[in-house]
């Protein structure tokens, strides 16, 4: 669409920013609203987005579709997080993410090879105005399922909250309000939570490769590895499908042996990954390259979710969750300008083997903080709420 390397930068900047404002909104909207009508409204914001991107004439028309698609991914993100993490025993919960990391591999899979069919022998556009059929199909699916909220016997980990009557600091907030007040409760989990605050930077800081490899990894793929879009579509499937069986295994594992050993291992490993990807060209090295990718972050990355997960009160997961990505999306935001320059005076291979180095760093002081991060369940001070049992 006549874009060059500094306007892809100039637009993955502004979507990291957009997001950016959007995220602790989208985690907020997840708990002071009704879930499944959410979860079923954000396909339809993807279809919306898709349709808009299909008749944008050049990339700045892009623009306003991707923001509407990250007020979907900004809500979405902490609907999945949240429910997931209600439906999942705690002894289990990893093995739950894992369960659904295989249901989104499976989409991993298809989705790639259909675009890059699309991208190489068709055009793009009718890939969007695919994406907006399967949105809006979508929709209508997820209005059909039930949140376990719904369930007048369900209570959540931790026992239910009630708010305290006015007059002792229950007063009806209205909706600033009560988006405020949510984010003081985050503040009280945090001080009451040791190591939390480490953690949560430390876990925060892959972001900045994940945006990295986002802005940079297919223009590298393509313009140096000089893959085809349609054979990047195969490898990404073939990706997926390594990971379909280590989502399996992986999450049970993590259960079984710590999830506090998994999310370190997750990092370092992912980072190897990455340093081998600008060492081997052609198409059937990294294809091998690729299978390593699917079992590392299907069999590994699950247990991140169900640690952050265990970590969070379950009332409030979805706030925390939008809290936890805005950090992450704070970390990413120099990353695309960070890219280009390390492309320009580096060369194509600089910007992955950055993302790589500083994935690694991660991992290693992860697993020197895990030892100190316990789970602390929250005080009714530090809710604005009154706990009981049920």
């Amino acid at each position: 669409m006549g874009g060059a390397i500094d306007s892809l930068a100039a637009f993955y900047s502004i979507q990291t920013v957009v997001l950016a404002l959007l995220v602790l909104v989208g985690g907020w909207l997840v708990d002071r609203f009704n879930r499944r009508l959410l979860f079923s409204l954000t396909p339809l914001i993807a279809g919306v987005s898709s349709l808009l991107m299909a008749v944008a004439p050049n990339w700045t028309w892009l623009i306003p579709g991707m923001c509407l698609s990250l007020l979907g991914m900004s809500i979405g993100g902490p609907i999945f997080f949240s429910m997931t993490s209600d439906i999942a025993p705690r002894e289990k919960r990893a093995a739950y993410f894992g369960y659904q990391a295989m249901a989104i591999s499976i989409c991993g899979i298809i989705g790639p090879l259909v675009g890059g069919f699309f991208f190489q022998f068709l055009d793009y556009r009718w890939f969007l105005g695919l994406g907006t059929v399967l949105s809006f199909g979508g929709s209508y699916l997820r209005s059909l399922l039930k949140d376990p909220r719904e369930d007048p016997n369900f209570v959540p980990e931790g026992g239910r909250v009630e708010r305290l009557p006015v007059g002792q600091g229950g007063a009806r907030r209205g909706l600033m309000g009560d988006f405020l007040g949510n984010l003081r409760e985050f503040g009280g989990w945090a001080r009451v939570t040791p190591g939390v605050a480490a953690y949560l930077v430390l876990i925060s800081l892959p972001a900045f490769s994940g945006k990295l490899l986002e802005s940079y990894f297919t223009v590298y793929l393509n313009e140096v590895a000089l893959i085809l879009p349609a054979s990047i579509g195969l490898l990404a499937a073939i990706s997926g499908s390594a990971a379909i069986p280590a989502n399996l295994w992986g999450g049970r594992a993590a259960d079984a042996v710590g999830r506090r050993i998994a999310v370190p291992e997750a990092h370092v490993l992912s980072g190897l990954w990455m340093v081998t990807i600008t060492l081997v060209s052609g198409f059937n090295p990294l294809a091998v390259v690729f299978v390593f990718d699917g079992l590392i972050h299907g069999g590994l990355f699950p247990s991140i979710d169900a640690l952050n997960a265990d970590l969070c009160p379950s009332q409030r997961r979805g706030t925390f969750n939008g809290v936890f990505r805005l950090l992450g999306v704070l970390v990413a935001v120099p990353a695309p300008a960070a890219g280009a320059w390390l492309w320009s005076h580096f060369g194509s291979g600089a910007p992955i083997r950055a993302a790589a180095v500083v994935t690694v760093l991660a991992g290693v002081l992860l697993l020197r903080l895990m030892p100190s991060l316990t789970r602390t369940r929250p005080s009714p001070a530090s809710l604005g709420a009154r706990s009981s049992p049920g």
